[in-house]
């Protein structure tokens, strides 16, 4: 009897050193920003999230979110659903690097609803979400992981939302080149070589080039998730074995920079002699 007690006085001792005094109001908070979302409060619901919020989205290839972003996205999902509910297998506390419960949330379970263009229901959606917090109490971060392109694609939606082109960090080049006189032939010949030199090597999102009937013009568009992709661009192309074949096929007569170029590119450009007119988003979005 005496080490039964013993036994339960050490395992209560230890549940109480492993918790996290932080998790039960933590654990309310996650659950709430549910509720809020399958009663479509986006408003409220938002007002649980930190400013500095990094989100995690479940779709293949998609980079994280900040809080604006994160928005637009939970819209486009209450447009293409009604009746969203969730259904929780469980709720549970997360733990940090080490082990140590931080009052971090997780959970899995299943989504119901219905398709908002038929009204059908849609099949259940298995998923897992986690939620990390600050010291104010607020979401920092948070991820999703289900099969969100299948979801999509299931009712005829591509899995894309726009952002808008102030909040996005994507910039793009635009440059006119003079072919110098060289062939039409030898020119598209360079330019296959170069794009697939750098379609190896480097992680542009798009770069083309775009020839004039005459052969005695070309366009290069080049775009890019970032800033820093694309001075690491700028970096190579100036150290790599093609900077001086380049300007042998081509001359810059305009060089055109699209959208929000951080000053770390654009000391960058000035120090290597790039003359680039500069262009900032008002309007418009991308697609992701």
């Amino acid at each position: 009897m005496k080490k039964r007690i013993f036994l339960l006085f050490v395992s209560v001792i230890f549940l109480s050193c492993s918790s996290n005094p932080d998790y039960i109001q933590n654990l309310n908070t996650a659950k709430k920003t549910f509720e809020l979302f399958e009663s479509e409060s986006l408003e409220e619901q938002m007002s649980y999230f930190a400013d500095d919020l990094i989100y995690s989205p479940p779709s293949y290839g998609m980079k994280s979110m900040n809080k604006v972003e994160f928005k637009k996205l939970l819209t486009m999902y209450q447009q293409s659903f009604d009746n969203l509910s969730y259904t929780a297998d469980v709720w549970l506390p997360g733990t940090d690097d080490d082990g140590n419960l931080d009052g971090s949330v997780r959970t899995y379970g299943t989504w119901n609803s219905t398709d908002s263009s038929t009204g059908k229901n849609t099949k259940p959606l298995q998923s897992y979400h986690f939620f990390n917090f600050n010291k104010e109490g607020k979401i920092i971060a948070q991820g999703d992981f289900f099969d969100a392109t299948g979801l999509m694609n299931s009712i005829n939606i591509k899995n894309t939302i726009p952002v808008d082109n102030e909040d996005s960090a994507e910039i793009t080049f635009v440059l006119e080149l003079s072919t110098k006189k060289n062939s039409k032939a030898s020119v598209e010949k360079f330019t296959r070589y170069l794009s697939e030199y750098v379609e190896a090597r480097e992680p542009s999102i798009v770069y083309g080039y775009y020839i004039s009937d005459d052969g005695k013009k070309i366009t290069l568009i080049e775009r890019y998730k970032n800033s820093q992709d694309a001075l690491q661009h700028g970096i190579d192309f100036i150290n790599g074995p093609n900077f001086e074949n380049f300007f042998k096929f081509f001359e810059i007569e305009h060089f055109i920079t699209i959208g929000n170029a951080t000053d770390e590119f654009k000391t960058f450009a000035k120090e290597n002699g790039f003359v680039i007119e500069y262009r900032t988003p008002v309007g418009g979005y991308v697609r992701r």
